[in-house]
């Protein structure tokens, strides 16, 4: 199984417990939102409805936690996990608006809701969402500056690509 290798560690796609196959689409950067970064992929898993609740996660696989800071980075219609280890910034970035749980209503146009992980983010699909492709953003720079920092939210972003 190709696993995709960033500077924090391997890329690991679940479905619950369970790792799945998956292929990285490299993407080019746009240099003016984000010349600065280094590594740009897509990752669409394809989820076929069930009616049962599933966490579909993307993770860092083997990082080292006590050196690694992590942040949510959220917008509008974007959830994101950003890691900082060293000079390197990773951003792992879904098309979601989180808050389906706390509401126990449907917020926005998605029938999902996203799950921060202190190792990455995932999709909390529930009995009533409908079969999707969910696509994950990844991004990273290796030499992240506060003059670039903003660029992996943007690189990581499933809208931008």
């Amino acid at each position: 199984m190709n696993k995709l290798k960033t500077p924090l560690g391997f890329i690991k796609i679940y479905k619950d417990d369970i790792e799945i196959e998956y292929n990285a689409i490299r993407l080019e950067n746009n240099s003016a939102i984000f010349p600065n970064v280094d590594g740009r992929y897509r990752i669409a898993v394809e989820y076929e409805s069930d009616s049962l609740p599933h966490l579909i996660c993307c993770i860092i696989d083997d990082m080292n936690y006590s050196k690694v800071k992590c942040f949510p980075e959220s917008g509008e219609r974007l959830e994101c996990q950003a890691f900082y280890q060293g000079g390197v910034k990773l951003s792992i970035g879904i098309e979601c608006d989180t808050g389906y749980f706390d509401t126990g209503e449907r917020i926005g146009n998605y029938d999902f809701d996203s799950k921060y992980l202190e190792n990455g983010i995932g999709y909390n699909i529930l009995p009533t969402t409908e079969s999707h492709e969910l696509v994950f953003g990844i991004a990273w720079i290796n030499d992240c500056t506060d003059e670039n920092d903003l660029q992996t939210w943007f690189g990581a972003d499933p809208t931008l690509m």
